[in-house]
């Protein structure tokens, strides 16, 4: 898989996202309450919106739009209205940068 690299973006504060659009998909980053990093798709499986402008707490990311809910690790959809699992991606820190390992396709992944 393709790796991408944000600068800086492991400066990211603890319980914050950031977006980033890494060749054609749009990742949102979360810097969780206890230091892990995480990339998931930020595209909502219900109604398509970015989650990265809701929140993350207890390893989830919440969509602002709606209120659902995503583990960070699996991409499980936990709590309705959507259904769907969101794309994970393998991150690691490299100093100041996160590396994101995405698939070769262009568009949406599956888990």
């Amino acid at each position: 898989m393709p790796e991408h690299r944000v600068a800086g973006a492991a400066k990211l504060p603890c319980g914050e996202l950031q977006r980033a659009v890494l060749g054609d998909l749009p990742v949102c980053l979360v810097h969780t309450e206890d230091g892990g990093f995480f990339a998931v798709s930020d595209v909502c499986s219900h109604e398509q919106t970015p989650l990265s402008d809701g929140w993350a707490y207890d390893h989830q990311v919440e969509c602002a739009l709606h209120g659902a809910v995503f583990d960070l690790e699996t991409g499980e959809a936990v709590s309705l209205p959507a259904e769907d699992p969101i794309a994970t991606y393998p991150i690691a820190v490299d100093g100041d940068d996160l590396v994101v390992d995405l698939p070769d396709v262009t568009g949406e992944p599956g888990t």
